[in-house]
Formats: structure tokens, sequence, C-alpha cells
């Protein structure tokens, strides 16, 4: 049996739907999966049951910014667990287990497969200086020369990987979700448009603009509800009931109440590939979204939803679904079918099985062509 070690940091969000996947399905493939994890604030409480029970779960404290004491501490305790483990496979998560697990792996195991997913790189971050932005790429390009294969999870983020990294080894599979799992978007009884954004209170989801359109754009017609957060989350010059908090809520919940929207919205200011946005489309709901990494590679401008450039095309594009129920039926129907084809995590495992080592034979999927995508609707016409 193969033995396959996760690390991470970032565990919770998207990182943690993905990390369950990948542990699950390789644990119901025969393999011994263990997760080495750390928590975070938006970790949720009921974590230990979302995994397999095959699944081996060890907690190793490691903290989001650089700390030279603590992070000498994590990589010593990340040494010991991966002596102990002798994973043939080691899968790191989030960019602080990145550069962690690379440096542990080249010491405990260097004979280890060594994959690392990036989940948006740090150095994308826009909450830190630019100095701080640097010397999380400088620690991207050092790790990069331990060794190991980074898995990037969007054509954006390959991109700026090629790019500003310059890693010697680096590929594509996209983020990928039990399609099964998600309910579809449930129809209306009464004339309502339900907008609604899927995220924590958090400088990179930019959650203030959601809130800013729903103030601006607030009428008879519309609700907007923020599912995750919470009233006292909410700035106090917005504070005037134009959204509906639904505070922290298990996946189920949430996947529940995106199902009765009408548009989802991401505000985001960086991603790596949005899990909710993704369920969003397999759901069937119409997109606006912010033109940044991960964003643009989900939504089809003017096939499942629009991509906008600023807060004003934002306001724009969900004036324009809001106004017309066609093509929100239009832009829907489009998302699910491409969503459903393109994020099946039943045919993106397979790619991740062959690299585990599970597999010897690669599925690829196939990709969208460009005459397959049906023209974007013109905002002007």
């Amino acid at each position: 049996m193969k033995d396959i070690v996760h690390i991470t940091e970032a565990f919770g969000g998207g990182v943690l739907s993905m990390l369950t996947e990948l542990s699950n399905r390789a644990a119901e493939a025969g393999a011994n999966v263990s997760v080495i994890y750390s928590l975070r604030r938006e970790t949720p409480p009921d974590f230990a049951s979302l995994f397999h029970p095959k699944v081996k779960m060890t907690h190793v404290s490691m903290c989001r910014e650089v700390n030279p004491k603590k992070d000498w501490s994590s990589l010593r305790n990340l040494v010991q667990q991966l002596r102990e483990c002798n994973p043939e496979v080691i899968h790191l998560h989030s960019s602080k287990a990145g550069v962690l697990g690379r440096a542990a792996a080249k010491i405990a195991t260097p004979r280890a497969k060594v994959l690392y997913s990036p989940h948006g790189p740090a150095f994308l971050r826009r909450d830190v200086s630019a100095l701080k932005q640097y010397a999380y790429l400088s620690f991207e390009r050092l790790a990069s020369f331990i060794g190991g294969t980074i898995v990037a999870c969007s054509r954006s983020e390959l991109h700026e990987i090629k790019g500003r990294v310059r890693a010697r080894s680096s590929i594509l599979i996209e983020n990928g979700v039990d399609t099964n799992g998600i309910p579809l978007r449930c129809k209306r009884a009464d004339d309502k448009v339900v907008v609604g954004m899927t995220g924590r209170a958090s400088y990179q989801k930019n959650h203030e603009v959601f809130i800013k359109l729903a103030h601006d754009l607030r009428d008879t017609s519309m609700n907007f509800i923020w599912i995750g957060g919470t009233e006292q989350e909410v700035p106090d010059a917005y504070r005037d009931n134009s959204v509906t908090c639904s505070g922290w809520v298990t996946r189920a919940r949430a996947l529940e109440l995106m199902s009765q929207l009408d548009v989802y919205v991401q505000t985001s200011r960086y991603e790596g590939m949005p899990m909710a946005l993704i369920e969003a489309q397999v759901a069937g709901i119409p997109a606006v979204v912010t033109n940044v990494v991960g964003n643009r590679d989900i939504v089809i401008h003017g096939v499942t939803g629009f991509v906008a450039s600023n807060e004003e095309e934002l306001a724009v594009y969900l004036a324009l679904l809001r106004d017309n129920p066609s093509l929100r039926q239009q832009m829907g129907t489009a998302a699910r079918k491409r969503a459903t084809e393109r994020f099946s995590m039943d045919v993106i495992f397979r790619e991740w099985r062959t690299l585990y080592g599970l597999s010897d034979v690669l599925t690829t999927r196939s990709e969208p062509l460009i005459a397959d995508i049906a023209l974007p609707y013109d905002v002007n016409s």
C-alpha cells in the first residue's frame, strides 16, 4: 500500500475542501493516508468528521507569518513526524507548509515524492507590504531549489509560478468538487432576486465591497445574503439591514443557502481557485466576480457570468442580471453544464491518482475549445 502524507498550515476554507476530497479518495483507493495539520481561526470545529476513518490526523503547530523561532520548532516537529511515517508521497498545501514541508522532506525522507499545492501563493497577497510580497516570492524561489513539483490549481496561478517563481517543475491540475453532493439552484416562488457570497471576513475576500454593493443596489426586488458572515463584521457605515448574515454554518447548511441564490458574487482581491465559486457554478448559479487569479479561470465572461475589472463594473453586471431573468437562466444553465464537466472530482482525482502513484494510466480531461464556447453576452446590446 502507498503511504501518503498531507501537510497543511492553512486548515480551512477551500484548502480544507480539497484536502478532504484528496485524502478520503486516496484512503478509499487503498492508500495509507496521514494528515499533518495546524489550526486556524477558520478551521471548523467538526473538521475530524470530514475525513475518512482510515485517515490518520496529527497536529503540528505552524504559524502563517514568518517567525524564525516558531518556524524552526515547526520544522523539527515535521522532520520527526515524517521520519516516523516514512511516506512515499508527501503533498504540501499552502505557502508555509510548502516551504517548511520541502525542507523537512529533504532532511527526513529525501527519496519521497514531494508535491506542493500553493492554493494561492503568498506573494499574491495584497494585505502585506511590497517588501513582504518580495520576501514571500524569495522563499518560494529558494524552496523550489530544494525539489518537488508545484501543482497549480488554475492556469492563472501556473502562469504566476512559471513567470515569477521559475520553478524547475510545475504542472496544472485544477480544483474539483463532488458534483453529486452540491444541490441545484432552487426555483423561487416570489419575484425576489437573491444575491450572495460565501466566505469569512478577510482582506482577501474583500467582503466590504459586497456589503457596499448591497447598500448601493438595495431595493424591494433584491435580497443580499453573506453566508458565513456576522452582523458584527459589517462596517458601521453599512449597518442598514441591506445584508442578511448567516453567521458560522456547517458546510451542508452553506450549500443549502447557496442553492437559494440567483446570483453569486466573488469580490476577492486575490485567490488560487475558489471552491465556493466552483460550487456555485455547479449549482447552476451565474456569477459576478473580480478579475483576479482563480476567479477569471472559473467564470467564462459573458457565458457563465461576468468578470469585472472594478467596483463600478460589479454593480453594472449585478444590475444587468437583476433586471434580466432570462439571462440569469441562460448563464446558470451554461455554468452548470461547463462546471460539471470541467470540475468533477471523479475525473480530476484520476490525475491525482497517477501523480500519487496509485494508477499507471493517466486519464486527462478535455478542455473546452474556443469553438465550443458560446459567444459572450454583450452588455451594450
